[in-house]
């Protein structure tokens, strides 16, 4: 069955398929094969302003972020269940953080729309170089907010998903905050590690920079982007 669409309109449906134990291994790979061709086409327009090349390399790269990090965090989610009470498998585990991942994934097809409109209409190839670093940083910050709205959509239905799975003395709330931190801690430093994603005017193009282990995505953000930003707009 194609569980990414019955996700889509009725997840009702799913829950109980996996609260059931209806759901194999076939159909969790299922769902991971859509999550990479949906992070394969929106990487491709998240780096195709830059060069077909870069496009090419974030076509691989975020579906390898998004897996990356569910393959770092899982045994601490289902160990962080098994502490809580939950009563998750660790097969059941993946499903819950992959159906969620799937929610965020459609609203990423949504969007890819909007982002082609802001890469062909706001986007400055040529000017100075003070120019060129603000449309870059524009850019930046609009895909990390449509990647933070994915996640959000994701997050919502993960939520709602473990309130319909576990039992009824695990605290749902404590269990959704710790996943939460430990998917942003994760995630957010892994994609520090592979950047780039969206491609800078003043770097080659290259699959990963050569510092890619150096500083990290927060002190990143914190500290140049919306700096930089709030100067340039007064």
């Amino acid at each position: 069955m194609r569980w990414h669409i019955i996700l889509l309109h009725d997840r009702e449906a799913f829950w109980n398929a996996l609260r059931g134990r209806q759901l194999g291994w076939r159909a969790l790979l299922g769902l991971a094969l859509f999550v990479v061709l949906a992070c394969s086409l929106y990487g491709a327009v998240l780096a195709g302003w830059r060069s077909p090349r870069l496009a090419a390399f974030v076509a691989v790269k975020l579906p390898l972020l998004f897996l990356g990090t569910i393959a770092i965090v899982a045994v601490f989610n289902w160990m962080t269940a098994s502490l809580l009470g939950a009563g998750l498998s660790f097969r059941s585990t993946l499903f819950v953080v992959l159906a969620s991942m799937t929610m965020g994934c459609w609203m990423l097809l949504a969007l890819v729309p909007v982002a082609l409109f802001f890469i062909l209409t706001g986007l400055t190839h040529d000017g100075t170089p003070e120019e060129l670093r603000y449309s870059h940083n524009v850019l930046l910050m609009t895909h990390i907010s449509i990647l933070a709205l994915a996640g959000v959509i994701g997050n919502a239905s993960l939520f709602r998903g473990l309130r319909r799975v576990v039992s009824g003395r695990c605290p749902v709330h404590a269990l959704f905050t710790i996943w939460l931190t430990a998917f942003a801690v994760v995630g957010c430093q892994l994609s520090w590690i592979l950047r780039p994603f969206v491609g800078s005017p003043f770097y080659p193009v290259a699959f990963m920079r050569p510092d890619c282990l150096d500083r990290n995505f927060y002190e990143f953000v914190f500290t140049e982007v919306l700096p930089f930003l709030v100067t340039e707009a007064r």
